[in-house]
């Protein structure tokens, strides 16, 4: 079984790939889904087994690439594999440059899944990198920044590498890093728990400052969040309102791949929000690499 020549031409635009037994195979392009009439058999799916060991999680990487496999067993033989075909956009966050270079304390990256949040993250990482190098510790929740194997993807240059795999394992890693290893700054992909609050806020009263991504399609959407209301101890909100400064002050809204709404202090970004106002952001395009000026309800429709 090969699937390779199936999108070789295209491999640019591939986000994922689905291999199932007995069923065609799926790809998922940057702006098409195709199936191709390929139905692979149990004995073809028992080459992706030799791929390596697969974690409990179900998920297994390929050494020194982005790549990560997803895996469901039928019967204790592999039935379902998907392939999320991840990539490093060097360049994506050189608009954003002349934040980051200034950035003193913190930054939070924002959007909704799939809007390109780790995709930035990587490229976010290699311009701090320049200035901070090995005392920039990128925490990987799920190893998806830099890769799942033991060997890491090229990018990771001089950061400091903290391979994770299991999100359930981020508060003790995250806090064994502040421990034991000093860091100036610390990357945390996807805040999604109260744990992952509790270790940030501990970092931060270790004088760390934090890179992180959040679910949100907007800074309201984030303010209002009510899910285990994970964000509030980050943005210092209770029931009444702001209670203090947000955890990191530059907030990048990402709106789709290098399209972002950079704001340059969070903490009275938030304010607005909670005063029923529209904080103001400047708007910054990859494709344009000109910013300008424009409130945030005009930009999340």
């Amino acid at each position: 079984m090969s699937v390779q020549p199936l999108v070789r031409d295209r491999i640019r635009d591939v986000e994922e790939i689905r291999i199932q037994a007995f069923s065609p195979i799926e790809v998922l392009y940057r702006h098409a889904h195709i199936f191709y009439p390929f139905e692979p058999t149990m004995e073809d799916m028992k080459v992706l087994d030799s791929l390596g060991a697969w974690r409990d999680d179900g998920r297994l990487g390929m050494e020194g690439t982005l790549h990560r496999f997803g895996r469901m067993d039928t019967a204790q033989q592999t039935s379902l594999v998907t392939v999320r075909v991840a990539k490093a956009f060097v360049g994506l966050a050189e608009p954003l440059r002349p934040w980051l270079e200034k950035a003193q304390d913190g930054v939070i990256i924002i959007g909704l899944p799939g809007a390109g949040k780790t995709a930035l993250l990587r490229d976010v990482n290699r311009i701090l990198g320049e200035r901070l190098a090995g005392r920039l510790f990128v925490c990987d929740s799920s190893n998806e920044i830099l890769g799942d194997g033991i060997q890491p993807h090229s990018i990771t240059d001089w950061l400091s590498r903290v391979p994770i795999g299991d999100p359930k394992l981020q508060l003790s890693k995250l806090n064994m890093v502040v421990k034991n290893f000093q860091p100036r700054w610390m990357v945390v992909d996807e805040v999604s728990s109260p744990d992952d609050a509790r270790a940030i806020g501990y970092a931060r009263s270790r004088g760390v400052r934090v890179v992180m991504t959040w679910h949100a399609g907007s800074l309201a959407s984030a303010y209002q969040e009510s899910e285990e209301r994970t964000l509030w101890s980050l943005i210092k909100r209770n029931e009444e309102g702001i209670t203090g400064p947000c955890v990191a002050q530059l907030g990048i809204l990402v709106r789709g791949r290098g399209e972002y709404v950079v704001f340059e202090n969070l903490t009275e970004a938030f304010a607005s929000v909670a005063a029923g106002n529209l904080p103001l952001g400047v708007q910054v395009s990859v494709a344009q690499d000109t910013p300008w000026e424009n409130r945030e309800q005009a930009l999340s429709g």
